[in-house]
């Protein structure tokens, strides 16, 4: 049998995605495909606006036979972290291929960049980080120069991350084939179309304009969607500014610098600001520099929230579980080979997981999200432990 591998967010799932499942079977000829999801909280650090179960249903509807989670101490955090920890566990559930969508689909081009980024020069890269720039943007602009690439070429966020994965490939050794996939349209693109971002669909549902986005989803999303738009089940990051401004006022800088991502004195930063910031858009703008970007405070407020120390992310680097949130009747015998091959426990019973560290963060991520909708009714604790897994 040969797995394919995908490491996704879904938030929410649209029709580039449902695009990009197809192509990924087309291009592999694949038996299986395997997404890898972020749970709860988002890489870029906000909570999802659809829960893991709805949105691993929206997979396995179009073109997923199995979804498994991301661990959040491993998968709110940045492009090579994040990328390790998907790559980490598409490896440890045996797939044979890794496709992801990307600005471009030459695959020599992309290994040619990844290995070029080992050379970009320490003394251009600390050259950049004095005048101000942030590591991401400085470390792209450095590649592009060492490369030739036009500027801005390598700072693409489907690029960056291609290029992390491609790394974490390697650095785990190889055996697994690489299959990129062109992405359809503009990741930063606010327009509302067929093939339209997810940051478009996200702001457009935000201002509460859903019928918008019906051309962008497929139709069975939209159903879900308007659905949970009139149950109060969508998530919205501004209801918990006021939890986050009462945490970083109110936290000692000692706990501060304990949490992921504060380094530098971002955190003494964010709580100078937080203390005259009514939201969290206010204290980012207030906050944000070419130092730090507005996904790297974000981030810091979602670890903050999560209590993710960096004790606890130095003592799990690397995923411990195969949690699986949902698959399709017919890809059983995908489960029993996925736990024939794999390297971790597979996991269908999360109570299993109810001891571990890792886990926790799991669960406080599902907690934080619940409290994020806007019904009061949907916002129960503990869901990770009484939510059933999702079988199509």
């Amino acid at each position: 049998m040969r797995i394919c591998g995908c490491i996704a967010e879904y938030d929410p799932f649209h029709n580039g995605h449902a695009y990009h499942l197809r192509r990924t079977r087309e291009l592999t000829a694949c038996d299986a495909v395997v997404v890898c999801m972020n749970g709860s909280v988002s890489q870029r650090g906000g909570v999802m606006l659809l829960d893991k179960w709805d949105r691993t249903e929206m997979a396995l509807r179009h073109g997923a036979d199995v979804v498994v989670e991301m661990p959040a101490l491993l998968s709110v955090r940045p492009a090579d972290r994040f990328a390790a920890a998907g790559v980490g566990l598409i490896k440890a559930l045996g797939a044979d291929v890794l496709s992801f969508g990307c600005e471009t689909d030459d695959l020599d081009l992309l290994r040619n960049m990844a290995a070029a980024v080992d050379a970009v020069s320490r003394d251009e890269l600390r050259r950049r980080l004095d005048a101000g720039e942030s590591f991401a943007r400085a470390r792209g602009e450095a590649l592009d120069q060492l490369t030739g690439m036009p500027p801005g070429f390598s700072n693409r966020p489907n690029f960056i991350l291609a290029l992390e994965y491609i790394r974490a490939c390697e650095a785990l050794g190889g055996g697994v084939s690489i299959c990129p996939i062109r992405r359809v349209g503009d990741y930063h693109d606010q327009a509302l179309g067929v093939m339209s971002s997810a940051s478009a669909i996200r702001s457009a549902v935000a201002r509460g304009d859903i019928e918008s986005v019906r051309q962008a989803v497929p139709q069975d999303v939209f159903a879900s969607l308007t659905a949970a738009w009139g149950k109060g089940r969508l998530a919205f990051d501004e209801k918990l500014d006021q939890l986050l401004i009462y945490t970083l006022r109110t936290s000692s800088a000692d706990r501060l610098r304990m949490i992921v991502g504060a380094d530098e004195g971002l955190e003494m930063l964010m709580k100078k600001h937080a203390e005259t910031a009514g939201s969290r858009g206010a204290l980012l703008k207030a906050a944000k520099c070419k130092r730090y970007t507005h996904a790297r405070l974000n981030r810091y407020c979602a670890n903050l929230l999560l209590g993710m120390t960096k004790g606890a992310a130095a003592a799990h680097p690397v995923p411990e579980y195969i949690r699986v949130l949902g698959f399709r009747r017919d890809a059983a015998r995908v489960l029993r080979e996925i736990k024939n091959r794999a390297s971790l426990p597979l996991v269908t019973d999360p109570v299993k997981l109810k001891a571990l560290e890792m886990f926790s963060f799991d669960r406080a991520a599902t907690d934080l999200r619940a409290v994020s909708e806007n019904a009061e009714g949907g916002r129960a604790a503990g869901l990770d432990l009484t939510h059933p897994i999702v079988v199509i």
